[in-house]
C-alpha cells in the first residue's frame, strides 16, 4: 500500500511542485529587486536538471530510488542584465498555471489510488 502511494509519479509531482514554490519565490524576490542596482536575477533549475536525469537513465522515467537527493534549486541568472517587470510579471502568471495544472494531475493521481483501493474492497 505504501509503495502505491510513494510512486514516482507522486515523487516526481511534489518535486515539480516544490519547483514551482520556489520559482514564485525567486520571481517576487526578482520583481522586489527590479529597480536594486547591480542585482542578480534568481532562477529555479529543475527541469533542465529533471531532463539530464532523464537521460542519465536512457530516457526512462526516474525510479523512487533516483529522486531521493534531486531536489529544484535556486541559481543566479547571471547573464548580468537588469531585470525586466514585464517579463517577471508574465513568468509569475506561467507559473501560476503551471502550479495549477500540477495541483490537479496530483488530485488525479491520489483519486486513481483512492479508486483503486475503494474498488479492492468489493
Amino acid at each position: 500500500m505504501v509503495s502505491l502511494i510513494d510512486s514516482s509519479t507522486t515523487g516526481l509531482l511534489s518535486l515539480a511542485l516544490d519547483a514551482a514554490g520556489m520559482r514564485q519565490q525567486a520571481i517576487a524576490q526578482n520583481i522586489a529587486n527590479a529597480n536594486t542596482p547591480g542585482y542578480q536575477r534568481l532562477v529555479v533549475s529543475f527541469e533542465d536538471r529533471l531532463a539530464e536525469l532523464s537521460r542519465s537513465t536512457g530516457g526512462a522515467p526516474p525510479s523512487l530510488a533516483s529522486l531521493g537527493d534531486f531536489r529544484p534549486a535556486f541559481e543566479l541568472a547571471g547573464n548580468g542584465e537588469p531585470v525586466a517587470l514585464d517579463m517577471e510579471v508574465a513568468a509569475l502568471s506561467e507559473n501560476t498555471l503551471h502550479q495549477q495544472a500540477l495541483l490537479k494531475a496530483l488530485n488525479k493521481h491520489f483519486a486513481l489510488l483512492g479508486s483503486a483501493i475503494n474498488e479492492g474492497k468489493r
